[in-house]
């Protein structure tokens, strides 16, 4: 991610490479950890249709193929230093890792809720939503995971992403994040998160998971 960033901050790279490149760096990592602990293959599929939305574009899914999707994940990387080319940034140390973490928390909670209904309506099964909505969602398929890179300029801007992320908890199977903040030399140091949302214990969990599927 430093690499990346570092690329950004020198006005080396474009809009496109900071949104896709490290976004698309990302994703491919957690498939090859998946990959390698649980010996199944993880991928993007065609579109998927959900119960109001007919196509829902998925970053990583298990089985790569066939009718049913049992695993989805979604990965979003946030933050990014300021762009020489910016000028309208006023932050010197750039994006904050927050600003549009709300927006596109709900983007995947809304997806999430729209595959699982589709899910239940095609298993015939009746049960719909009930009053105890998050344990409905945990009961239906696909086991939906939010994995989250953010980069997070100071305290504030830490608690409200991990304030965030704590909330597409309750949405998604599994929310795991991992933040980083740049130091006085601009090196990137590691920062504590909520156990239930280390990014290592929620790949711990799919794994699992992901072993136990035909």
């Amino acid at each position: 991610m430093f690499t990346f960033d570092r690329a950004v901050s020198e006005g080396r790279a474009t809009q496109g490479d900071n949104q896709n490149g490290k976004g698309d760096f990302f994703t491919d990592l957690l498939r090859a950890l998946l990959k390698n602990c649980s010996g199944k293959n993880l991928s993007a599929r065609p579109p998927q249709p959900g119960l109001v939305f007919r196509r829902h574009a998925l970053d990583a899914a298990y089985p790569t193929i066939g009718d049913d999707v049992e695993v989805l994940i979604e990965t979003k990387v946030l933050g990014a230093p300021k762009n020489p080319r910016n000028p309208s940034q006023r932050n010197p140390l750039g994006r904050r890792g927050s600003s549009d973490l709300d927006k596109r928390l709900k983007e995947a909670g809304l997806k999430t809720i729209d595959l699982k209904a589709e899910g239940a309506r095609r298993a015939g099964q009746g049960g719909g939503p009930t009053g105890d909505f998050v344990s409905w969602l945990r009961r239906c398929k696909p086991s939906c995971y939010l994995l989250l890179a953010v980069r997070v300029i100071g305290e504030a801007d830490l608690a409200l992403t991990l304030r965030q992320a704590s909330a597409a908890n309750m949405v998604m199977d599994g929310c795991g994040i991992v933040c980083y903040a740049p130091d006085k030399r601009g090196r990137y140091i590691l920062q504590d998160v909520d156990t239930q949302l280390e990014l290592d214990r929620v790949l711990s969990r799919i794994c699992v998971q992901l072993r136990n599927l035909p």
